[in-house]
């Protein structure tokens, strides 16, 4: 999982949407130089998602808390199929 200062481009404490935008697009590019497959890039959640309190900015406990929530996402086992 990235760094919150990986996302902080202006290093000031707040991730705002252009520098979270920015950032992912960064590491997505980063990856895939470096032969990751970038699979399920449809789930990545939005800037909005991560911003729980909805100022504007994504602060570190924000960041944190998303990305826990990833990955037990990510570890969750699946859920059986629905019966007809």
């Amino acid at each position: 999982m990235p760094a919150f200062s990986d996302f902080d481009l202006d290093g000031n404490g707040a991730i705002t949407e252009p520098e979270f935008y920015q950032a992912r697009a960064k590491r997505i590019s980063e990856r895939s130089q470096q032969g990751y497959q970038m699979r399920n890039l449809g789930n990545a959640p939005a800037f909005g998602a991560v911003d729980r309190d909805g100022n504007g900015q994504i602060d570190p406990a924000e960041l944190t808390a998303a990305q826990a929530e990833h990955r037990r996402q990510m570890f969750a086992p699946a859920s059986p199929p629905a019966a007809p």
